[in-house]
Order: structure tokens, then C-alpha cells, then sequence
């Protein structure tokens, strides 16, 4: 059991090997139980060291420059938000953990790698961690926080598209639909063009859900912007003509979508 643990304490970090992490979070009862979760399964991870304040959590990071940021939103003198926002070279994952999911289009603006309500459920969080050891390619750098704040505010945004070795940016307006194809996603844009992203389509669909996209089946998201045509409420007819099935399970979701575009 975890006691009053101390803030800002760093262990003795000498095994590269490690994940370097830190934790923010000013309530002592949910950084004891997510430390025990980390404590018990997680031996990939080493704990920098821990904060409870904004102030606190920008000296951590900017002492110690983890791997991989905890951090709950709502803090003793402010939110997690402006830790993020004074850090000059912000190069680790964040990891949201809060009670409240009200800030989910918040936490997309400063990209963080993943969002988990407490309280923190163990098998989620392996699954966090086991997608951040296979990621080759950071997620969270300067210039993709710079495109993501203008991603959450402009309706005209772009979105960068990580393809092979490459990352392109397209224009949210131009993409017609994404479609599954295994571990990758054809992206099927404007002007008869296909991009084959790197990404799963459940990774889109996290990312783009509050961007007017739709998930009509398990193999289809599709940009709301681009129907031209419902037919019976089972099948949507796009821009480009593709005829998209709805899958049962989602009839439901297309109705409460034709209710919202009426």
C-alpha cells in the first residue's frame, strides 16, 4: 500500500531499458492506485517521479524528460492544459487519466496518446502500453501539436496522414472516406486519389469522431460532408458515388445523424 507518497521524488534511474514516466496528479488516493497497477504489471515502466501542480509537473518534465506523462486534468492551482502549453519542446506520450470525459476534444487538441477515465482499468492500460512500445515514430512533436490545435478549431483543417515513410497532409473537406484494409486505412479523397495510411481504421475513428465523420460499418468511416443521398436508411450514397452500406448494429447511429442534418 502507498503511503503519502512524495512528490517530485526521483528514483535512482541507471537501467536504460526502462520507459521513463512521470505522474501528475493531486489526488493521493488515485496516484497510489495507478502506481500499483504500474507497480504490479507494467516492469517496462520505470516512475520518475510524481507531481500534484502545474507549477510542479512543468519542473518534472523539464528536469527529468520522460517517455511517457500521467496526468489527470484538473489539478491543485490549474489543469494539465497548461502544463502542455509551457513546455517548450513537448517530445514524450501523454496519457490523460481524469473522472470526467468532458475533456476529450481538449486533450485531442494538445494530441495526447491516449485518454483513460479512472477509475484506471489495468487491461486498458497494458493495451496503451503496448501500443506505445510498437510505435517507431513519436506521435507528439512541435509541429504535429501545432497542426492539431488547428485540426480541433478550423472545420477546414488538415489532417497529416502518416503513409509509409511519409506524412501527408490533405485537407479534412477533401477526404470522401476511410475504408479498412487489415492494419492499414485507405483514406479515398476528392479528385479520385487514395492515401494508404500506416494507422488502423479505429484509430481514425477515435481521432476524427468529433470532426463530422461517421462509422457506418466495420469497415467505413465516412465524412458526413460528403453524402449526397440516404436510401431506405440502410445504404449512403457519397460525392464520388460509392454506395455504403450500414451495417445493423449502426442503423441507429444513421438515424440520430439523419436527425442532426435535418
Amino acid at each position: 500500500m502507498f503511503l503519502n507518497k512524495k512528490y517530485l521524488s526521483i528514483p535512482n534511474l541507471t537501467m536504460n531499458s526502462h520507459i521513463r514516466a512521470v505522474i501528475i496528479e493531486d489526488d493521493i488516493e488515485s496516484l497510489n492506485y495507478l502506481s500499483s497497477i504500474i507497480d504490479k504489471s507494467f516492469d517496462e515502466l520505470k516512475i520518475c517521479g510524481y507531481a500534484k501542480t502545474v507549477n510542479e509537473g512543468i519542473k518534472l518534465i523539464n528536469n527529468f524528460k520522460p517517455e511517457i506523462v500521467f496526468m489527470d486534468i484538473e489539478l491543485e492551482d490549474g489543469t494539465a492544459f497548461e502544463i502542455l502549453d509551457n513546455i517548450e519542446s513537448p517530445d514524450f506520450e501523454v496519457i490523460f487519466t481524469t473522472a470526467y470525459n468532458d475533456y476529450f476534444e481538449k486533450a485531442l487538441e494538445h494530441f495526447a496518446f491516449c485518454y483513460l477515465l479512472k477509475p484506471i482499468d489495468d487491461k486498458k492500460l497494458r493495451k496503451v502500453i503496448d501500443r506505445y512500445t510498437n510505435v517507431k515514430n513519436r506521435l507528439f512533436s512541435l509541429s504535429k501539436y501545432a497542426l492539431y490545435q488547428e485540426f480541433i478549431r478550423d472545420k477546414d483543417a488538415r489532417l497529416l496522414i502518416h503513409a509509409g515513410n511519409n506524412h501527408i497532409a490533405v485537407n479534412l473537406s477533401d477526404i470522401i472516406y476511410c475504408e479498412a484494409d487489415g492494419n492499414y486505412t485507405i483514406f479515398k479523397l476528392c479528385g479520385n486519389k487514395n492515401v494508404l495510411a500506416s494507422n488502423t481504421l479505429k484509430y481514425y475513428e477515435e481521432l476524427l469522431n468529433h470532426k463530422a465523420f461517421f462509422r457506418a460499418n466495420r469497415f467505413t468511416l465516412i465524412n458526413v460532408r460528403h453524402i449526397s443521398n440516404i436510401f431506405k436508411r440502410e445504404t449512403i450514397v457519397l460525392s464520388n458515388k460509392s454506395k455504403i452500406n450500414v451495417s445493423v448494429r449502426n442503423k441507429s447511429k444513421l438515424s440520430e445523424l439523419i436527425s442532426e442534418l435535418s
